[in-house]
């Protein structure tokens, strides 16, 4: 059976610049697989190996987003599948989940879908329970640690704050995988120098059951109306007593006062 890891390309350095037109991040000539995802990739390889499953990774992107599918190669998964189209430019968290749920729903025989936390250029650790969420799969986030593989179930440790949680899941399903999981492995320049030019595919928007009003920035109900640096030291501690609907004004206007501007 098929473990399924989706991975994402980020920028190769520690400095995100955004475009002060778009709103977006900048693409960066030079790219690598999120740190998050390996982690990911570590945890499905551990699984695949005790159930002689294969591992698939799989990245929505330009087409130089293969890239980070060698890397994931490099580590021991056996394909890469990229999903390229212009169409999908633009997608926010959830086009984002919705294009790369239907790249996982081509695959046959799928036990497993394995999510990095977060990704560590948006933060937002919202992927991985969307495509749960459009795949009608059994989830748990924060997954720590691989406690005990069998064929019909998988019992997990996940950490919750300050507390784990043991819990027993059936397949198929989906786990994020938190970064306080084992160490990754390294990326093997041999697995790499022996790829075989079919273990990289694309898919196009044309190739996937896809409604187009739900992807790239037609399926994107979330726009970033304007991002702030923050400049100098900005901290501070308030209190904010009261009732819930009293809590709620008074941390919209100090919002509103931070930003400048009227909200909501």
């Amino acid at each position: 059976m098929n473990i399924i890891v989706p991975i994402k390309q980020v920028p190769a350095t520690e400095k995100v610049e955004i475009d002060e037109q778009t709103n977006n991040l900048k693409r960066s000539p030079v790219s690598k697989i999120n740190n998050y995802d390996r982690f990911a990739l570590e945890s499905a390889l551990r699984i695949a190996n005790q159930l002689d499953d294969q591992v698939i990774a799989v990245t929505m992107g330009p087409q130089n987003a293969d890239q980070v599918l060698a890397e994931a190669i490099g580590m021991g998964a056996s394909q890469g599948i990229l999903l390229s189209d212009r169409a999908f430019a633009g997608a926010d968290t959830l086009a984002t989940a919705y294009t790369l749920a239907k790249g996982i729903e081509k695959i046959d025989d799928i036990r497993l879908v394995v999510v990095g936390q977060q990704a560590e250029d948006a933060d937002t650790g919202q992927v991985g329970p969307l495509i749960a969420k459009q795949l009608h799969l059994v989830q748990a986030t924060y997954v720590s640690e691989i406690k005990n593989v069998q064929k019909d179930a998988i019992e997990i440790q996940r950490v919750m704050g300050q507390v784990d949680i043991d819990e027993v899941i059936t397949y198929p399903a989906l786990l994020t995988i938190s970064d306080k999981f084992a160490k990754p492995r390294y990326i093997l320049s041999s697995n790499i120098m022996s790829m075989k030019t079919n273990q990289i595919v694309t898919w196009h928007a044309n190739d996937l059951a896809i409604d187009k009003n739900r992807i790239g920035v037609a399926g994107s109900p979330s726009v970033v109306r304007k991002i702030l640096l923050p400049t100098g030291n900005q901290r501070r501690l308030q209190d904010i007593s009261g009732d819930s609907n009293v809590q709620a004004a008074e941390i919209k206007t100090i919002i509103q006062e931070s930003l400048g501007q009227k909200i909501w």
